[in-house]
């Protein structure tokens, strides 16, 4: 996909934010980055998304292998993506960035 549609995309999607309450869907594809901040309940990984200034909260299960607390995330999202709560309509791709 090229480079100013992705930015077109997240503005849009930035954009939504602020005309509705944060809680408001997701029906775009997102890309982001975030950090894993820590893991809790030995299953639950919290990760911090800055640009977003949300956490998103899924199953360590779904983190790419030999991720540890500090590792440096890219997340795709699509579908219906509701924050905090995100549920089965909601698809999440995670994969490490090399920073």
């Amino acid at each position: 996909m090229n480079i100013v549609w992705k930015h077109y995309l997240v503005m849009l999607f930035l954009l939504s934010l602020f005309n509705s309450d944060l809680n408001s869907n997701v029906n775009l594809e997102l890309i982001t980055t975030g950090v894993l901040d820590r893991i809790e309940d030995d299953n639950q990984a919290v990760i911090l998304l800055e640009e977003l200034q949300q956490e998103l909260v899924v199953s360590m299960y779904t983190l790419p292998p030999g991720s540890t607390p500090n590792t440096w995330l890219r997340i795709k999202m699509r579908g219906t993506c509701n924050f905090p709560d995100l549920h089965v309509s909601c698809l999440i791709g995670i994969t490490k960035l090399n920073k």
